[in-house]
């Protein structure tokens, strides 16, 4: 066993030492492209300008030349650029990507920040108001679960900012199957990903009794997810009607496989399948000048920061808090109402945990909410406060589960600069009447995402979590966990994400096949991801 052991870690530090010197060769290479930042205050010319103001003397409509003065060629008038009405949103493709690169100064799908080349990425465009987008290098980071919502919303104004290409900017497909003019025509595109894996544990081979999720097999590979997407975002500058199908399969399809889904029950740990998401969604110009917008069906939570999909988390182990404070996917419906060009307001119904089109429970009707804000139009703040309440809302540790739960999450994410972001997120969450009475939980972690170059990002994560009772974990202690990694991204369509974890309670809890032996854990890992 310990012999198994040690070649397990050596092939874990060899790969992660390989990848972290391919991406120190990379971040040492000189930038190329433009040096200079483009301005983020470029305004379109207006289209029909009006009269000159009362008083000043207007020109002659078709001023004769003097009897000496030649007379010049007639010049062909140019039009116009006419700018489109600015609408919120994100996404990628035509028509109103290219118009946005445009606005900022950006060539086509990319642009420069401090001398490196970035991508359009997920950001919130500011309102009906103007035509100014984010400023470059802000608004939200591509690997996150606002970004993965921020996809429901036609990219009227894509953010250029460091980091990976998002998944539904590589395009792979799109251009592989000539799709551009479908998409011009009718707003429908696809993308997919592949996301394998391999984690090394202290604790030995077999699957981990409390975390690390969702790589939670000690030194195996898995094929973590096969990912492919088809949706219509919705335009948020009339009435719009769209949908979106996220379908996925391996091992993690089989972890969240969902109450009444085609992988359910999950029968083999390494391989499901399910449909993450499955909706229609409506835009409303109703109540506010943004109006508001409504899905129906089966759909990933507003609640977290950290994403079950690949693309939408920046580490390849996640957080306490997502696996055990947190509903990934429910059945429902969710309305958001644009207030204004930085404060939005989510409210819904869900049918419980993790279900497809089914109840968790008879009595499972439960309540999901959300505000988001943003501090200033350059979108460097956002503030997040979210509550979920209801009969079995989350799941709970085998045979300790109450009758309603309720979770409240407090969130800031904040750019110190267009290099450096910083997430602190808190959740707090009461089960009543579960078999050792009122179950208690809180927690709280910070995340902070480096752009050391265009190509490598240095990420850490540090958190904290207390089982009062032990209804989520099964055991009652508390928990820390330290993780330090990287993502190298050499390719729009290839990732690597290698990280060393430490993991530490107050308690014997970690171990391997349910039994609980060790008050700490290591665990190091490495995963790629392929976008296409």
């Amino acid at each position: 066993m310990t012999q198994r052991r040690s070649s397990s870690w050596t092939c874990v530090i060899a790969w992660v030492t390989l990848s972290a010197a391919a991406a120190a060769q990379e971040a040492a290479r000189p930038s190329t492209g433009v040096t200079d930042p483009p301005s983020a205050s470029v305004t379109p010319p207006a289209a029909n300008p009006g009269p000159p103001p009362e008083g000043l003397a207007q020109p002659p409509a078709n001023p004769a030349p003097a009897a000496n003065e030649p007379v010049a060629p007639p010049v062909e008038p140019q039009a116009a650029a006419v700018p489109r009405r600015a609408v919120r949103g994100v996404g990628s493709g035509p028509p109103d990507a290219d118009f946005a690169a445009q606005v900022v100064g950006a060539r086509s799908f990319s642009s420069i920040i401090d001398g490196f080349a970035a991508e359009l990425g997920p950001g919130e465009a500011l309102g009906t108001t103007g035509f100014q987008p984010t400023t470059p290098g802000y608004g939200l980071e591509a690997e996150s679960r606002p970004a993965e919502l921020s996809e429901d919303i036609y990219q009227a104004f894509p953010v250029p900012r460091l980091g990976p290409t998002p998944a539904a900017n590589v395009r792979i497909l799109m251009n592989a199957f000539r799709l551009g003019r479908l998409e011009d025509w009718s707003g429908i595109r696809t993308f997919g990903w592949v996301e394998g894996g391999y984690t090394g544990a202290s604790v030995g081979p077999g699957l981990l009794s409390v975390q690390p999720r969702v790589n939670r097999f000690g030194d195996q590979f898995l094929l973590d997810q096969i990912g492919w997407v088809i949706q219509k975002p919705l335009r948020e500058d009339q009435f719009d009607i769209g949908f979106n199908i996220r379908y996925f399969a391996g091992a993690d399809a089989a972890l969240g496989a969902a109450k009444g889904g085609i992988g359910y029950p999950a029968g083999n740990p390494y391989f499901g399948q399910d449909f993450r998401d499955l909706y229609l969604s409506m835009h409303l110009p109703i109540i506010t000048e943004n109006g508001m917008d409504f899905k129906i069906g089966r759909m990933n939570t507003i609640i977290g920061y950290n994403g079950f999909l690949a693309p939408y988390r920046p580490f390849y182990s996640s957080d306490y808090q997502f696996f055990y404070s947190q509903d990934g996917a429910f059945t429902g419906f969710l309305t958001d109402l644009h207030v204004s060009s930085r404060l939005d307001v989510w409210n819904g119904m869900t049918l419980g945990a993790n279900t497809f089109f089914v109840q968790r429970s008879s009595r499972s009707f439960c309540y999901i909410g959300q505000i988001n804000y943003w501090l200033t139009d350059e979108q460097r703040t956002r503030l997040t406060a979210s509550v979920y309440a209801g009969p079995n809302a989350i799941f709970a540790a085998p045979g300790r589960a109450g009758d309603f739960d309720t979770i409240v999450e407090l969130r800031v994410q904040h750019d110190w600069s267009p290099h450096f972001t910083q997430v602190v997120q808190s959740n707090m969450g009461w089960d009543a009447d579960t078999p050792v009475g009122t179950g208690s939980w809180y927690g709280v972690y910070t995340i902070g995402i480096y752009h050391l170059t265009n190509k490598l990002d240095v990420q850490g994560r540090a958190e904290w979590f207390d089982d009062v009772k032990g209804t989520r974990t099964g055991i009652s202690t508390n928990y820390s966990e330290v993780t330090g990694g990287l993502n190298w991204h050499p390719l729009r369509w290839l990732e690597f994400r290698p990280e060393i974890r430490g993991d530490f309670a107050g308690a014997p809890a970690f171990g391997r096949n349910g039994a609980h032996n060790y008050r700490d854990q290591l665990t190091g890992g490495i995963s790629f991801l392929v976008k296409f």
